[in-house]
């Protein structure tokens, strides 16, 4: 019997950004018109354990989309489908050492299965470039080890079993602040415009995701780090604020709260549990301090703010910590701006920054 020939895809640059509500990734460039933009997807941050290692599926039923990993024996299932696989009860618990947990290794793996199928389905996929993310307080103490566990070789497997044993080559990593995505990715965006505005000029990054808010003090390529940092409270400790006041176990039930995340992030008027409707407003004063307790600790950070030409709003929080700015810092009002698709911006910056390390690698050799 002849053996299958091994089909082998290799990539430039690839880019992943591990949150907390969401995994965002890149597929590299893809046409659009007369441009050729970056390729962006995004799938919930949850890995669930499986129990058993058989393959649930029923005829007349669509296998869950995803794909399976195993780490130290232990297999998750990770995707866009990894809702079916849930308990209903996936606690999501903000962790300096997240970075190094099964489950970051679990949704960073599971971002390698799109990029596969993105690029032709291939049973081994070779990515020259990986491009990750850290929150600013987290940065220093683990973005070697964070380099070192992404480097390498990586298996996983397709729900369908069509990819039972693909592997992913992870040729050479780099780990970057979280807010320096955007930074990039606002650069090159507008990159006319930055040259004909003064070059003096500070701008301030401000990141707030599910798990941290990060800000990121900048001028020009310089960065300035005794101002920067990151707070272990942002969009994910609003959400768990309103639960606790209705019931305390809904912060342990991933889909409540992302209702309720979702409400918050859109402003809404109610927010739906089960049967019954909630009115947002009952609850706002616990989200407003939560804002101003986040806010506050970035301003004593940052220190004077006179000398800020921009305060540039990112992440999936950003239109919540935009409107809060500027209802309640008026004085910061005239220089809060607010990124043009703020969900993907700091992985979009990571594609960049990886595609510049591939000319620069080509031009070494």
């Amino acid at each position: 019997m002849e053996s299958k020939v091994s089909k082998v895809v290799k990539v430039g640059a690839r880019a992943i950004d591990v949150g907390y509500f969401n995994t965002k990734y890149t597929i590299g460039r893809i046409t659009n018109g007369d441009s050729m933009e970056i390729g962006v997807g995004m799938f919930p941050s949850l890995a669930p354990r499986l129990a058993t290692k058989l393959v649930m599926h029923s005829p007349g039923t669509s296998a869950a989309d995803g794909c399976t990993i195993e780490i130290e024996g232990v297999r998750f299932f990770v995707g866009n489908g990894s809702v079916f696989k849930c308990s209903g009860l996936e606690s999501r618990p903000v962790l300096t050492e997240y970075s190094t947990s099964d489950k970051y290794l679990a949704l960073m793996r599971g971002a390698f299965h799109y990029m596969a199928k993105a690029a032709g389905d291939p049973d081994h996929l070779v990515i020259q470039n990986l491009v990750l993310g850290l929150p600013l307080n987290t940065y220093f103490s683990h973005q070697e080890a964070l380099r070192l566990r992404a480097h390498g070789d990586h298996i996983l497997s397709s729900a369908s079993g069509s990819h039972p044993n693909r592997r992913v080559t992870v040729e050479n990593v780099i780990v970057l602040v979280q807010p320096q995505g955007t930074l990039v990715n606002f650069s090159t965006a507008n990159f006319k415009q930055q040259a004909d505005k003064r070059k003096d000029g500070w701008m301030l990054v401000v990141d707030p995701g599910g798990g941290t808010l990060d800000w990121f003090l900048t001028r020009g390529n310089q960065p300035n780090w005794e101002r920067s940092g990151a707070y272990p409270k942002a969009m994910l400790a609003c959400s768990v604020a309103v639960c606790d006041q209705i019931n305390v176990d809904w912060k342990n039930e991933f889909d409540i709260v992302e209702s309720v995340d979702e409400a918050i992030r859109e402003q809404a008027d109610t927010f739906t549990v089960g049967a019954r409707e909630y009115k947002l407003a009952d609850y706002w004063q616990s989200v407003e301090c939560l804002l101003d307790e986040s806010i506050q600790y970035m301003l004593a950070s940052v220190g004077s703010t006179a000398n800020l030409a921009k305060i540039l709003l990112t992440g999936g929080g950003a239109r919540v910590y935009y409107n809060h700015l500027n209802s309640h810092y008026p004085e910061l009002a005239a220089i809060v701006h607010m990124d043009d698709a703020p969900v993907f911006s700091n992985v979009r910056g990571f594609q960049v920054v990886g595609e510049m390390n591939m000319t620069q690698q080509r031009k070494a050799a």
